[in-house]
């Protein structure tokens, strides 16, 4: 009986979602390494019909468009920060299906990304961002990193993280931001993220 009960209300939280899910809903998802950010945005994918634009994703699709892949005598060009990006998440926005909403995997990560988003979000006509911080401290990130990762990946995921959760600290209001514990089974942090979306209308 219990395991029924426990499967209804599961239900009943997804369908609240999904009732509550529009294209007025943009999702700010951080997360450092192995927290499991690509796994959750799967999972709204899958069960919100979200679409997802992924930063890391934009990178590797147009690399020369980025400073430091076109002129590699720059140096110290982080690509997570280069101003293309604001061209490309328009750009993405026009062509994809927003209907359901949208997530924004790393993008903003700077003030300029930041205020280009506010102007994104007037465009479409977005609601305030939703931040989802997939929380995990650096030394379990770096106990999960290691079973498949470099040391090195998983130093420079961490630096990345920690900045774009420094921006959304002082950029977005804290109303706004939803610390999430991602040391919990994916199912779990699944049905966090699906709460803190429940009532937004």
């Amino acid at each position: 009986m219990l395991r029924f009960v426990s499967g209804l209300l599961a239900v009943l939280g997804l369908t609240q979602a999904l009732a509550a899910q529009s294209s007025n809903t943009l999702v700010v998802l951080i997360g450092g390494p192995a927290s499991g950010k690509t796994t959750q945005a799967r999972i709204l994918q899958q069960e919100l019909g979200m679409a997802t634009i992924s930063v890391e994703d934009l990178i590797a699709h147009n690399r020369q468009a980025f400073q430091k892949f076109a002129r590699p005598e720059i140096e110290g060009v982080e690509p997570r920060l280069d101003p293309v990006l604001n061209r490309l998440v328009s750009e993405q926005l026009r062509r994809i299906n927003r209907s359901k909403g949208v997530i924004l995997d790393g993008y903003p990560a700077s003030k300029e990304q930041g205020d280009h988003l506010t102007s994104l979000v007037a465009q479409f006509g977005f609601s305030a961002p939703i931040v989802l911080q997939l929380h995990l401290d650096d030394v379990e990130a770096r106990k999960r990193f290691a079973k498949e990762n470099s040391h090195e990946d998983v130093e420079q995921g961490l630096k990345d993280y920690h900045r774009e959760l420094d921006f959304a600290k002082t950029y977005f209001p804290e109303a706004n931001i939803h610390e999430i514990d991602a040391a919990k089974p994916a199912a779990e942090v699944a049905k966090e993220i699906r709460r803190v979306l429940a009532p937004v209308k």
